[in-house]
């Protein structure tokens, strides 16, 4: 008898764990959130980073031919494209002056009667001073031209220029002007037109009768 009853007890334990393990297992799973606690979760914030351009390559500047008429001592001339510099250093009365050779008009170096050298700028200015060609290089039709610097008079930058000179203290002072001379203006007609010329009537001589005749010896006879 006592050994059914333990049996039965068993068996009842037994269900009876059966039937509250899942329960048991589902609740430790699943917590439950207590009332008065909740809060929203808090998004971070996001930080913003300024965006940094990168830095451009340096632009070359283009620089563009320039077209040269060389003057020469022995009075040639030489015409073509300055291919080796594009700029002049210039020693002045103000300082040492890199001028650009695209804003130059015609360069007059110094010579025997000169003792400057003028540079003529495209806005009419000028520039006197002191340089030092060694060599300059043309590219011209027919090849490279090397040209020593003490063989040059001048370098013409823009055609149709000519070169005047102007005397002062320290010799000759250089200036351009257009090398189309200038025609003088017709005269204009005067308003008040000039005067008929007269002819002199020529008096008829009267020391002669109107009707007669001479004779060999000069005598005179009346007609009838």
């Amino acid at each position: 008898m006592k050994i059914h009853s333990c049996a039965s007890l068993f068996a009842l334990v037994a269900i009876a764990a059966a039937v509250s393990l899942p329960g048991m297992i589902q609740a430790q799973e699943t917590p439950k959130a207590e009332p008065g606690n909740t809060e929203p979760a808090k998004a971070e914030p996001v930080k913003a980073e300024p965006t940094r351009a990168k830095p451009l390559s340096p632009a070359n500047p283009t620089v563009r031919p320039l077209s040269v008429t060389v003057g020469l001592v022995s009075a040639d001339e030489i015409e073509g494209t300055l291919t080796d510099t594009t700029q002049l250093q210039m020693q002045t009365s103000f300082g040492t002056a890199s001028i650009p050779l695209s804003e130059v008009a015609g360069i007059r170096f110094a010579s025997a009667n000169d003792a400057t050298t003028t540079v003529v700028m495209l806005n009419g200015d000028s520039i006197t001073g002191a340089t030092d060609v060694k060599l300059i290089t043309v590219e011209t039709e027919w090849g490279t031209a090397s040209i020593n610097g003490p063989s040059i008079t001048s370098i013409m930058l823009v055609p149709g220029l000519k070169w005047n000179p102007q005397s002062g203290l320290n010799g000759n002072r250089w200036s351009l002007s257009d090398e189309k001379e200038e025609t003088p203006p017709a005269p204009k007609p005067s308003a008040t037109p000039a005067p008929a010329p007269r002819s002199t009537p020529v008096p008829s001589n009267q020391a002669f009768p109107s009707q007669g005749s001479f004779n060999s010896s000069g005598q005179f006879f009346p007609g009838n």
